[in-house]
């Protein structure tokens, strides 16, 4: 582990893409296994911010360590520790693939030369793949799935080596509700195995309930903190002029009304 001792440190951390400085002089630190959810309006840098983490991009200036890590200088040995689903995710279609091929290549993409796939392989697969409520699905071809199915195989394939770490963008976007149940029951096991999981999604529900921290992000960190510190209307209200809060069965629930255009 690093000196700071912690799973994430963040310090003064500035990010341009082009001529365009994205995020500027981000601070924040999380120490102890948790579950931390990034929210913020349309182009604040939230997956930015994920790729900031991954080493997939590198800050102009300011300190990253992720496990005690640089992630920019020690890509390989994140990406190791690290599983990461990404908003949009590329599988070729040129070759039909099935499910397991798909999943096995979350262990497989982490091995040196030459790679090959053990028998442990096949079993975290398969293990990974049940949490997700897809086991009986191996020999299918990933083609042939819905949205919300392939979805569940790409975290199954994050999950398959047993991260450390698990980065998760706008994965409940478009999910059905069967898959949305999948998913939450999945977060919630990682939480009870003092797993960190970093997600970032649009709007707070279904996940808010899960958070230990939440980080508001617009290019800056505007807030950092417990949901119920951070999630009142006046820190969140000028981000979100749309915001509205609702009462529903007993639970105030924050709509943060900035939808995709």
């Amino acid at each position: 582990m690093s000196h700071s001792g912690s799973i994430i440190s963040v310090r003064d951390a500035s990010v341009r893409l082009g001529n365009r400085t994205v995020l500027e002089d981000i601070s924040f630190e999380v120490e102890k296994p948790s579950l931390v959810m990034i929210v913020g309006p349309n182009g604040s840098g939230k997956t930015t911010l994920l790729k900031l983490l991954l080493g997939m991009l590198k800050p102009f200036k300011g300190r990253v360590e992720v496990l005690g890590l640089n992630p920019f200088e020690e890509s390989s040995k994140v990406r190791r520790l690290v599983g990461y689903v990404p908003q949009r995710d590329k599988v070729s279609y040129e070759t039909p693939l099935r499910v397991g091929e798909v999943v096995l290549m979350g262990p497989l993409l982490k091995k040196g030369f030459p790679r090959s796939i053990t028998k442990e392989d096949i079993e975290g697969a398969k293990k990974a793949l049940a949490s997700m409520g897809m086991e009986d699905r191996w020999d299918s071809f990933f083609h042939e799935l819905s949205g919300g199915q392939q979805r569940r195989v790409l975290i199954a394939r994050a999950m398959a080596s047993d991260p450390a770490l698990l980065f998760l963008d706008e994965v409940f976007a478009g999910l059905d509700s069967q898959s949305q149940e999948n998913l939450l029951s999945l977060l919630k096991a990682l939480k009870e195995n003092r797993r960190t999981v970093v997600i970032v999604e649009h709007e707070l529900d279904p996940i808010i309930d899960l958070a230990d921290r939440v980080l508001v992000l617009n290019g800056k960190v505007c807030a950092y903190g417990e949901p119920s510190e951070v999630l009142s209307e006046d820190k969140l209200k000028p981000l979100y002029p749309c915001l509205r809060t609702l009462e529903k069965e007993g639970r105030r629930i924050v709509i943060l009304g900035d939808k995709h255009a």
